[in-house]
């Protein structure tokens, strides 16, 4: 497939053929019908002009424990399609339908098979090939992310030390990001564990460089009734409000049509994981699977607001890095302590 032809593909592997250093990684979010297992599982590959520091891993987060491990491979253990996504690291294999995964190491002895039911990502349109709208065109950003399966039921089962989880029946989510470098800054949240069945939330916002200054992009996205809303910078949505400290975030996106309005905050599993910086993967990034994702949805008339939706998200997922200084054109970030809950 030419590099034309994949800015439609956002889930495939954008790596091949590139000349600089770089990283493609894929995010599997896996929870049991118990809820008592919330994993994290991360394949990817790490590109770099020197082939001798080339390799691929696989990365693993426990979101109750806050246990993390990472496996690295020889580059040459990394394969993928390139007709759809299809990728293997090592003797695991991962595709939007279906992960086999075979990691056995002194740290971490995980393998079984899951099967994933083909939910949606963000939407593609032909002047918008995912998330990333009409940025994704641009060849000279950074890093790009690509929402790619948001609410999945799961079939199958995975034995970690010997213990065997069926996760059979339970709820899945996918994501990914590819390039150079992750943002200077940002708040990420997720979340498709609500009261009602087929909802999902996925929401980011970051200060990333673009000709020479700082933009604050931000891309939201929430599947509820069988609808796909989405707020983000190129599509018109404004961001109304956004705070956090280190431990919660809040924030308002209004478009046209809908306001959304999110909290999420809560740091018990916190766990580490690695992230691309300054040419290489030494970033560490911390990660929450914990969190309580809190939202409104509320549909806008002239004669008065409407609430569509308010519910509360179980098994959250929350990252908040760097230090989101002010940016022109946006909103004043509040950085307080004890951001109330609602």
């Amino acid at each position: 497939m030419t590099h034309a032809g994949i800015v439609w593909h956002p889930e495939m592997f954008h790596g091949r053929g590139w000349r600089s250093s770089g990283f493609d990684g894929w995010y599997f979010k896996v929870v049991d019908p118990s809820e008592r297992h919330v994993w994290a599982i991360i394949p990817g590959i790490w590109m770099d002009r020197d082939p001798a520091k080339q390799y691929c891993f696989i990365q693993f987060l426990d979101g109750r424990t806050g246990r993390t491990t990472m496996h690295r491979y020889p580059a040459q253990q990394f394969w993928s399609s390139r007709e759809r996504f299809d990728i293997t690291v090592g003797q695991s294999r991962f595709s939007l339908t279906s992960m086999h995964v075979d990691i056995d190491d002194p740290d971490l002895h995980l393998r079984g098979d899951l099967q994933f039911s083909q939910s949606q990502g963000w939407p593609i349109r032909p002047w918008a090939p995912g998330a990333m709208g009409p940025f994704a065109f641009l060849p000279f950003l950074e890093g790009y992310h690509a929402i790619t399966n948001v609410d999945p039921r799961i079939v199958g089962s995975l034995s970690a030390g010997g213990d065997e989880m069926d996760f059979t029946g339970g709820r899945a989510y996918m994501e990914r990001d590819w390039g150079s470098a992750f943002p200077r800054a940002w708040v990420w949240t997720q979340s498709n564990h609500f009261d009602e069945d087929h909802v999902c939330l996925t929401a980011s916002i970051a200060d990333i460089p673009l000709a020479g200054r700082l933009l604050r992009g931000f891309i939201v996205g929430f599947l509820f009734g069988g609808v796909f809303y989405q707020w983000a910078t190129w599509n018109g949505s404004r961001l109304a409000h956004f705070a956090y400290d280190d431990q919660r975030a809040e924030f308002t996106v209004i478009n046209g049509k809908h306001i959304l309005e999110v909290w999420s905050g809560g740091r018990s599993g916190m766990g580490q994981v690695f992230a691309p910086r300054a040419g290489a993967m030494t970033q560490m990034l911390v990660e929450e699977l914990n969190a309580v994702v809190q939202v409104r949805l509320i549909e806008r008339h002239v004669y008065g607001d409407v609430l569509l939706f308010e519910g509360r998200g179980r098994n959250g997922g929350l990252e908040i890095s760097g230090d989101m200084a002010a940016v022109v054109g946006t909103p004043e970030v509040r950085t307080v302590q004890g951001l109330a809950r609602p």
